[in-house]
């Protein structure tokens, strides 16, 4: 795999993707959505994250403890499902079965907020609808994976699902296998010591097919 800059990877996806961000128990994925947001800002990229139950405070809560500022998401649009804690700026809530069920509660509160432009649309924790206990009984996880397809395409934004691959390749493997194939790219988020790798498997832009963005702790304090 060919080295390049996360810059150059952001830079490459196109309105409408689907990217699926496969990370592991231990590699820190709160650093990567603070790097994301650090791309954002320098490129005017508007950002709307959508957190399923409580997954950006946790985010955020390990980001302030490791010494990095988090004072530049409390002004962006935050999506609530499920969930009782705040982080950033939220603005609107979905009951979480409800959003488990049909998307046609959550995509008022998107269409009021996004703005004109196409946002970066980081979706966080979704792989924790699965632990529900209604969504494993009542073939839940087809019916998310058929609801998040019908985003595909959307050209008002691109979205990011960040995933657990230690929790779901254990539990649900096959809602992985699935959900890489509907996913229009595929990226693995690694860490070693403290280098962190984004490794993409899988795009609909050639340019960056198999391209690696590595960086170093330091060089993100330095962001």
């Amino acid at each position: 795999m060919a080295e390049q800059g996360f810059g150059f990877i952001f830079s490459k996806m196109r309105a409408g993707e689907t990217v699926l961000i496969e990370y592991t128990s231990v590699s820190s994925p709160e650093i990567l959505l603070y790097v994301m947001e650090k791309y954002c800002k320098q490129y005017d990229v508007p950002m709307i994250i959508d957190d399923v139950a409580d997954t950006l405070p946790e985010f955020l809560t390990r980001l302030e403890l490791i010494g990095l500022s988090i004072n530049e998401f409390s002004d962006i649009p935050v999506i609530k499902i499920g969930g009782h804690r705040s982080g950033g700026k939220v603005v609107g809530k979905v009951d979480i079965e409800k959003y488990s069920l049909d998307f046609q509660y959550y995509n008022p509160i998107y269409e009021r907020v996004r703005p004109s432009k196409m946002v970066y649309n980081p979706v966080l924790g979704v792989y924790k609808l699965l632990l529900i206990n209604s969504m494993r009984e009542y073939g839940g996880s087809i019916r998310l994976l058929k609801n998040i397809s019908k985003y595909v395409g959307n050209k008002t934004r691109i979205a990011f699902y960040f995933i657990n691959r230690d929790v779901v390749q254990s539990k649900f493997p096959e809602f992985l296998s699935l959900f890489e194939e509907i996913a229009t790219s595929v990226m693995q988020w690694e860490r070693s010591s403290s280098t962190y790798k984004l490794k993409v498997t899988k795009s609909a832009n050639n340019d960056i097919l198999e391209k690696i963005a590595t960086i170093e702790f330091e060089d993100i304090k330095r962001m």
